[in-house]
């Protein structure tokens, strides 16, 4: 029992030391903010300013489930994933992170921008 304790507390702390480093890795989408403004739109602006600065992003277009993913990826993963999703009839979006370590307040500030 006493090894188990143990092994549990060594996983937390190993898990609160990547989260303090936002290298924990998200499965399911977390909601990190309503921008106003067409989901297209405001993932066309972010994306255009992203790639000046980093050029291993991608950008894909799910027009069925109303939604446009930026991902930046180095190989062999993918360090963050943002989904921009259709809500409000066109009106408002709502800004996801469905993989990969959370991105840098930069890039987030970046999307807020474009819906100014």
């Amino acid at each position: 029992m006493k090894g188990r304790s143990v092994a549990l507390l060594v996983s937390l702390i190993s898990l609160a030391g990547c989260a303090g480093h936002g290298e924990l890795l998200f499965h399911n989408a977390m909601v990190v903010d309503h921008l106003e403004g067409n989901y297209q739109s405001l993932a066309r602006c972010t994306y255009e300013h992203l790639a000046r600065q980093n050029a291993q992003l991608s950008m894909s277009d799910l027009r069925e489930q109303e939604t446009v993913r930026i991902a930046l990826t180095k190989p062999p993963q993918t360090y963050w994933e943002l989904s921009f999703v259709n809500e409000d009839g066109g009106r408002q979006t709502r800004l996801e992170l469905t993989s990969g370590s959370f991105p840098g307040e930069h890039t987030l500030a970046l999307a807020r921008a474009c819906a100014a």
